[in-house]
């Protein structure tokens, strides 16, 4: 299939942001189709990041139909971030206000607990001989924000 010039490169992101939204909705591709006529064929096709970024009015549709600001479907759909330009998780959630949940928003004792619990998973390692105590360890960082979120 030849590239065209005017294809805009959607990035990895999308796709997983646009599936996030949906299941977060319980809705089927069946169920978007019908609120968006967007075909379920091509959101599935969306969703794996087998088709470019879809034009403005149908990221419009998709948007409204989801619930979302248009803006983020099409901040999501420019290109891929560097490598080395892409921050790390922990700058991510320290940078940038979160939410714990639709109205809490994370302190920075909240971030930096959430933070030790994410790296203590990446670091983990994979041999059987210590994993109940990783799971333990695991168990008690969770306690630990669980407590610093009261």
């Amino acid at each position: 299939m030849k590239k065209n010039e005017n294809d805009r490169a959607v990035s990895n992101n999308f796709g997983s942001t646009l599936r996030y939204y949906r299941e977060k909705k319980g809705m089927s591709l069946q169920e978007l189709f019908e609120r968006t006529g967007v075909s379920n064929s091509y959101i599935s096709r969306l969703e794996r990041g087998d088709r470019k970024a879809p034009s403005i009015p149908i990221s419009s549709k998709i948007a409204d139909a989801l619930g979302i600001p248009l803006s983020l479907l099409l901040d999501i759909s420019i290109s891929e971030t560097k490598t080395n330009e892409a921050p790390l998780v922990a700058e991510l959630i320290l940078y940038n206000d979160c939410k714990i949940d639709s109205e809490h928003l994370m302190s920075k004792d909240e971030k930096e607990s959430f933070i030790q619990i994410i790296e203590f998973v990446l670091e983990m390692r994979r041999d059987q001989d210590d994993k109940i105590k990783q799971l333990f360890d695991l168990s008690e960082l969770i306690d630990d924000f669980k407590e610093v979120s009261k």
